[in-house]
């Protein structure tokens, strides 16, 4: 995680109508994986929502590649995260844009909360967005639900479930790009590799342009059961096995 002053230096622009039908369709489908009762039905949808973020950031990398569309711009976004355990949940939002090929800078506000500003394609951005909603939700409402055991306080186990709820769904998101890569390496090529590449090293340099003093902060806990219950709570999330993971801008806890 990284925390410096965020200002956005990126002027937003607006996507077309083709992005904005395919991130209806996202989103829609991570309602209703929010809204059903049924854990099956549940994990489906988000399989097919996350399947249609990786493979749609993968074709728009290769038709602007290939030249045959404008190529997805840079932009960037400032979300604010509020208390309370904002910092965690700050935590979270970064690592689902690392995960998405996207950059996080956040700081803290005075009142407790997190501004943050990711940077990246708008494609990544939207994705992030999407995923960033539907999974602090799941994971402020899991957390709220799960029993405090004896001789712990709220602050320190909550804080610890929700870094170890990160954790864990940052090595699952790892894993699923990975094998949606791998999935379209198989089906296009090698070549897929090296768009990815680069498009992932342009994001990069612009982050590295507007934030060049950013640096890297370490969040611990102290709860041995928080994190324990954190991390199950991860594993019952329903992320499929391929494909990544926004508009909600705020998720209170």
């Amino acid at each position: 995680m990284t925390t410096t002053p965020p200002t956005s230096p990126f002027p937003p622009t607006p996507g077309g109508t083709g992005r904005q039908a395919w991130l209806n369709r996202v989103q829609g489908l991570l309602a209703k994986a929010e809204s059903t009762e049924f854990p099956d039905e549940r994990e489906a949808l988000l399989t097919k929502a996350q399947e249609l973020m990786a493979r749609h950031a993968i074709d728009e990398a290769m038709l602007a590649a290939a030249g045959h569309q404008p190529g997805d711009a840079i932009e960037s976004e400032q979300l604010e995260v509020h208390a309370p355990y904002a910092t965690a949940k700050a935590a979270l939002l970064g690592t689902i844009a690392q995960a998405n090929n996207c950059r996080c800078v956040m700081t803290a506000r005075g009142n407790g909360n997190q501004s943050c500003v990711i940077v990246g394609h708008a494609a990544d951005l939207a994705s992030v967005r999407s995923l960033f909603a539907a999974l602090s939700l799941h994971a402020v409402r899991t957390m709220l639900d799960a029993s405090l055991p004896p001789q712990e306080t709220p602050r320190r186990f909550r804080h610890a479930f929700l870094l170890a709820f990160t954790y864990r769904i940052g090595e699952r998101l790892r894993a699923a790009a990975s094998s949606a890569q791998a999935q379209a390496e198989a089906q296009s090529g090698p070549g897929v590799s090296l768009v990815l590449a680069d498009r992932s090293a342009a994001v990069t340099d612009a982050f590295r342009q507007a934030f060049p003093r950013v640096r890297n902060a370490r969040l611990s806990h102290s709860s041995f059961a928080g994190a324990a219950h954190g991390r199950s709570a991860a594993e019952r999330v329903g992320l499929g096995q391929t494909g990544l993971g926004g508009n909600v801008r705020a998720i209170r806890g």
